[in-house]
């Protein structure tokens, strides 16, 4: 299939390099950074531009990897022409961008991409929907050249889908940044947690999380907690979250 790609970041590099690397055509990149474009498309020997009124009438297939909050704007500024018209974003729906194109669909990569390090592993969660079946089937096509493990939901679903990932990926990843500045205070490495950091996710692959919950907030070991709120005294911030995230842990396993 020829595919544009709309974006030059991360997902859009690391979508064209598996859909290159399976057989798809890369017919151009547009970025609104001219030289993003082109450095990108150079990996492909295709066309380049910033302006998506440029989109080459070759494309059967456009991936809009961009910002959330910049979709809409492309989509008053482009004539996509009823071409296949996929967006990668987790929190927005197609109903959404409903008139931008019949063929409207999602493939949205539940995981957190760096261009630089693109990763290797071939179970990276996509999730996708449509608007219809047959655009649906087109994605299911490219979805395969990504990942084994793909995902067909409902915009509610896929929603949910990205609450749930706000939680276990941004937020968590928060809380290993309050932990290093904790350990920083006392000029402790932060090299320090990642062993019980890797070794909590591991221990996810065989169990699931709500039985490997441990620490004084399950023991309410109540001695323990009130050494650490006195730790805290100067960050009220992080005392609030130690006892929000303590009273949330007790009243899960009551």
């Amino acid at each position: 299939m020829n595919i544009a790609i709309i974006g030059s970041g991360n997902i859009a590099t690391y979508f064209a390099t598996k859909l290159f690397e399976g057989g798809h055509t890369i017919v151009q990149i547009i970025s609104p950074t001219l030289e993003n474009a082109q450095a990108l498309a150079s990996r492909f020997h295709c066309a380049y531009s910033s302006n998506t009124n440029e989109l080459s009438d070759q494309a059967e297939m456009c991936i809009l990897a961009v910002k959330d909050d910049i979709i809409k704007t492309i989509l008053l500024q482009t004539d996509f022409k009823n071409k296949f018209l996929i967006h990668t974003a987790g929190s927005v729906t197609l109903n959404d961008l409903s008139g931008a194109s019949p063929n409207l669909g999602c493939m949205w990569c539940m995981y957190s991409i760096n261009k630089n390090h693109l990763p290797e592993r071939t179970n990276i969660p996509l999730i996708i929907n449509a608007a219809n079946n047959d655009t649906l089937e087109k994605i299911k096509t490219l979805a395969d050249c990504i990942s084994s493990s793909v995902y067909s939901l409902s915009d509610e679903q896929k929603l949910t889908a990205h609450l749930a990932a706000v939680f276990a990926n941004n937020f968590a990843n928060h809380m290993f940044t309050i932990g290093q500045d904790i350990l920083q205070q006392e000029q402790i490495p932060f090299d320090l947690l990642i062993p019980l950091i890797e070794n909590t996710v591991e221990k996810l692959t065989y169990t699931s999380p709500d039985k490997l919950q441990t620490g004084p907030a399950i023991r309410n070991d109540k001695g323990t907690m009130a050494k650490h709120i006195e730790l805290l005294k100067s960050h009220d911030d992080y005392r609030n979250i130690y006892t929000l995230l303590t009273e949330s842990i007790q009243k899960k396993h009551a």
